[in-house]
């Protein structure tokens, strides 16, 4: 069975549920309303980039703040700020260029400055050897609930829409009515950003997370203009949904083979992918291979390195720091790719297929380099356990 032998705490494993599941899905709501529905926020697509350069420089300020405050409390005032930015649009008469773009601002910064405080709560609360099987129920939940979200809220004005934001967010609420106490004596030792920078194991890890990140949000302008805004949008969610459902799998082999062996298996994938379509990218198998390829990726790296794989070299180091450097790639990828998407659609379709592939092939290579995170003592003890399971079954049969 895919989750036998689980463990963890109901109320740990609610309090990360609620805070990860509220905070990201607020945060694709925003973007769906702001850069991704139809009708969207008034000058708010060409003003994108602020919200994730908000997002990418408060993350980086968030810990700095958190280390001086309880974590609970810190988290809880997080939340607040979130339900207080979400109704800053139902104070506006209009929408001009920079109300739009103060919005935005708010928006990003109420995300970032809390998320990797929330995200580094997980190795206290869970056991090393479960850690992919709980980021991956978590995200698997949280993306399909996104689309459902997505239906609902969909024909709502931006006066609405905001509010129905503030709502949302306050359902973060009630993962502070669980009265769990986090053991902050476990993680006492600070760490600089400069300390995590040195550490090789975290950038082994980081340049390959790095490098899917640039190729996956350069070539979206790319695909885009090739095959078209409205046929996007349908492979885009079929990409989500095959993501969705590699989150649960992804997880699972994670607690089961390890972590690099997963985030190998992805990257490859997602090489072969652009390949197929640097050879063949009108024929529609070479589309289909492609989207199954990158939500495969999308759905392990999602778990992996936003979840598992900073936690676990931690070493009873404080998490926030290796969790906002962890996770700055994918604001800063995606700022840097609304500079970059007016040439980038222009560019020559096989060859920049051709280039995203050998960069994501060659982003495997520190990967080989990188020592396993997940301990073999975790994986000899599962194992250990598998063939006991196999004795008792056939001792029962006989």
């Amino acid at each position: 069975m895919l989750f036998k032998g689980f463990s963890i705490q109901r109320r740990n494993f609610l309090l990360i549920f609620f805070l990860i599941f509220n905070s990201v899905t607020w945060f694709y709501l925003i973007v769906y309303k702001g850069f991704l529905a139809t009708e969207t926020i008034p000058f708010a697509p060409s003003l994108a980039w602020l919200f994730y350069l908000a997002v990418l420089v408060s993350m980086l300020i968030g810990p700095i703040v958190a280390e001086r405050v309880k974590k609970m409390h810190f988290l809880l005032m997080w939340t607040i700020l979130g339900i207080i930015f979400s109704l800053f649009p139902l104070v506006l008469s209009t929408f001009s260029e920079l109300e739009v773009a103060i919005i935005l601002i708010l928006w990003g910064f109420a995300f970032g400055v809390g998320f990797p405080s929330c995200l580094a709560i997980i190795p206290s609360l869970t056991k090393v050897e479960e850690r992919g099987r709980t980021g991956g129920i978590i995200f698997c939940s949280t993306f399909a609930t996104i689309f459902l979200l997505f239906i609902v809220f969909k024909d709502l004005d931006v006066s609405s829409y905001s509010l129905m934001l503030g709502v949302w967010r306050s359902i973060g609420i009630v993962a502070f009515l669980l009265h769990v106490t986090l053991d902050e004596s476990s993680q006492r030792k600070q760490v600089s950003y400069f300390s995590v920078i040195r550490n090789k194991t975290f950038l082994l890890y980081f340049f390959p997370w790095l490098a899917f990140c640039v190729v996956n949000y350069f070539e979206t302008p790319v695909l885009e203009e090739f095959y078209g805004e409205s046929s996007w949008v349908l492979v885009g969610a079929a990409e989500f949904t095959v993501g969705a459902l590699f989150c649960l799998i992804g997880g699972w082999l994670m607690d089961l083979k390890g972590r690099k062996f997963v985030i190998i298996f992805g990257l490859v994938t997602f090489g072969l992918g652009f390949a197929l379509l640097s050879f063949f990218p009108n024929m529609s198998f070479s589309l289909a291979f492609f989207v199954i390829a990158s939500g495969i990726a999308f759905g392990i790296f999602t778990v992996a390195f936003i979840f598992v794989v900073w936690g676990d070299m931690l070493n009873g180091k404080r998490g926030e720091r290796f969790y906002a450097l962890g996770n700055s790639p994918v604001p800063a990828a995606t700022m840097l790719s609304y500079f970059f998407s007016p040439w980038l659609g222009k560019l020559e379709i096989s060859a920049v297929f051709s280039l995203a592939s050998f960069f994501i092939f060659l982003a495997i290579i520190p990967i080989f380099f990188a020592p396993e995170l997940l301990s073999e003592r975790a994986l000899k003890e599962r194992e250990l356990r598998g063939y006991v399971e196999k004795v008792k079954k056939i001792a029962g049969r006989s």
